[in-house]
């Protein structure tokens, strides 16, 4: 074989150059002043693989955009200070948790193509998990359990249609669920038990009814999204309507507009969509007139779903004296704020 030219040899080194770039040495870096981390940016790059030649001390790796369809926590372990890592809209579709990273306290999977919940075992630290639009259908009772340090959990845009009761069993300190944009149509009674919640996000699902005592005795939360689902104001949403009238400050709405996302506080964002002559009330203008909570065979008016004799109409009052609300720091109060992350 004849011996490579120098112009041979040249493109040779080029391409080896060219080979230990695409493998991470491309990736820009800074140090993150705020929070005190390098970090390494090596979003869209169209890395099929975890890049090895990243500096020892990366503590915030964004790994976004690229087409990496399966990722195990093996491939991180060169980077002991791993605190953040974003991997969405990769179309991942595996993430094996098996070696742990004791760092991690953020981990973004949005915008992938997950179809169950990873693992999550060895991340003892973590306290944000984004699993926003992926295809997870369902959560097995205490999922979450070997992450008990979550602070926010976000589950927006999935496949969910019901959850068991003990789906956050041991998530003593969450403040932010987002469960908005999923396929509920039913939630069970004790979901929120044990959970200390700031803010609550159920809106654009096919939620009808909540059942009686579904939000915990006595708990104030600062934001509680509800708008865009179904409500059928029966007497089966008198618990619901009884709650949003005395809880009428945490009652919050959002909507995407042109200059960014308004979020403001609307106690009438919940509106009816059953029976026909209800549709477009809100929930909480309707007048109660049930003889009890759950008696779904009677309008919220006091009148029979069919065409019989209307029950008499009692008025009962609100009764919850609280008249104020948290404000969390993870959370703006109502007002402008720029576009949803992830």
């Amino acid at each position: 074989m004849p011996c490579p030219t120098s112009p041979h040899l040249a493109l040779l080194a080029l391409l080896s150059v060219a080979g230990s770039v695409g493998l991470g040495e491309s990736c820009p870096s800074e140090m993150d002043l705020i929070k005190n981390r390098l970090q390494v940016n090596c979003s869209g790059q169209g890395l099929s693989v975890v890049p090895l030649a990243l500096p020892r001390k990366t503590g915030i790796l964004l790994l976004s955009t690229n087409r990496l369809a399966s990722v195990s926590t093996a491939s991180f372990q060169h980077l002991p200070e791993l605190a953040e890592l974003d991997l969405s809209g990769n179309g991942l579709g595996a993430l094996h948790t098996g070696s742990p990273l004791p760092l991690l306290q953020v981990l973004v999977l949005s915008h992938n193509a997950l179809g169950v919940l990873p693992t999550l075992q060895g991340l003892p630290a973590l306290t944000r998990l984004a699993l926003a639009h992926n295809n997870i259908s369902g959560l097995v009772p205490g999922a979450f359990r070997a992450v008990g340090k979550l602070k926010e959990l976000n589950l927006r845009g999935n496949q969910l249609q019901t959850l068991p009761e003990e789906a956050f069993e041991g998530l003593a300190g969450l403040k932010d669920l987002d469960l908005s944009d999923n396929a509920l149509d039913e939630l069970p009674q004790g979901l929120l038990a044990g959970l200390e919640l700031e803010t609550l996000r159920l809106s654009g699902n096919q939620l009808r009814t909540l059942p009686s005592g579904f939000f915990p005795e006595g708990h104030v939360f600062a934001y509680v999204f509800l708008a865009g689902n179904p409500w059928r104001c029966d007497c089966g949403l008198a618990y619901l309507r009884g709650w949003i009238a005395d809880n009428d400050f945490s009652i919050y709405m959002q909507e995407q507009r042109s200059d960014g996302l308004l979020i403001e506080n609307d106690p009438r964002s919940p509106v009816c969509d059953a029976p026909l002559r209800h549709r477009g009330s809100p929930v909480v203008d309707l007048q109660q007139a049930c003889g009890k909570a759950g008696d779904a065979d009677l309008d919220i008016d006091g009148t029979m779903t069919e065409d019989v004799t209307p029950v008499p109409s009692t008025t009962v009052p609100s009764t919850n004296p609280i008249s104020h609300r948290p404000e969390p720091a993870n959370l703006p109060p109502g007002g402008w704020n720029k576009a949803d992350t992830p």
